[in-house]
């Protein structure tokens, strides 16, 4: 039988994100609080600049742009690269079990919605648990974004296993429900011990158990 291939989520799997932070780093820029910024951007439809951005379809410099102008902030590129995407926290338990499964062999890719500079980002600040990952698969660089059936393909090629031989574990049950529609297994990640005991009834040794 195939050795099963892991595909992570990076947001709220891997590392979690919280976007209040940097709405109110930006609100204190603007006098306002980050909660009305953030409102303020929602009205002014930044999640569809943000989908775009996502799927490559704009660059890290125009998007930086187009949001300094719906919120009304003066800021040059290099500080808006700085400052907006620094919203990362990394999940250590389900690191310490990514560590632990890369000791043991199997093959592991992360496979995530994000942008060029969110991206730009977290591979920098948690390097040593990515580092351990086969193959990173951002929807930004393919064009596609989770739940495209496009997004599993390309994790499949890349796993060089069969889809029924890999596990996409994400937190958005949408994705998981996409993932197992294109073949694959999927599991809907909700804390680290729960994550453990569905790879174990999937057949999955996972070395660091006993630390997640």
């Amino acid at each position: 039988m195939t050795r099963p291939a892991l595909i992570f989520d990076f947001g709220n799997v891997v590392g979690f994100f919280d976007y209040s932070r940097m709405y109110d780093r930006f609100g204190r820029r603007l006098g306002v609080t980050g909660t009305d910024l953030e409102a303020s951007l929602a009205r002014k439809g930044v999640a569809s600049l943000g989908r775009e951005f996502e799927l490559g379809k704009i660059s890290a410099e125009e998007f930086a742009r187009r949001v300094s102008d719906l919120a009304g902030l003066d800021m040059g590129y290099e500080e808006f690269e700085s400052e907006w995407p620094d919203i990362f926290t990394l999940n250590e338990p389900v690191a310490r079990l990514v560590e632990g499964l890369d000791r043991a062999g199997y093959t592991l890719l992360l496979g995530s919605n994000t942008n060029a500079l969110h991206a730009r980002c977290f591979r920098s600040k948690f390097r040593e648990t990515l580092d351990r990952f086969d193959h990173l698969v951002f929807s930004f660089e393919l064009g596609v974004m989770k739940p495209d059936p496009a997004f599993f393909a390309a994790c499949v090629a890349l796993a060089g296993v069969p889809a029924e031989s890999c596990i996409f574990i994400d937190d958005a049950a949408a994705n998981v429900a996409g993932a197992i529609s294109a073949g694959l297994r999927g599991v809907t990640y909700r804390d680290p011990a729960g994550l453990v005991a569905q790879l174990a009834d999937l057949g999955v040794c996972a070395p660091a158990a006993s630390q997640a």
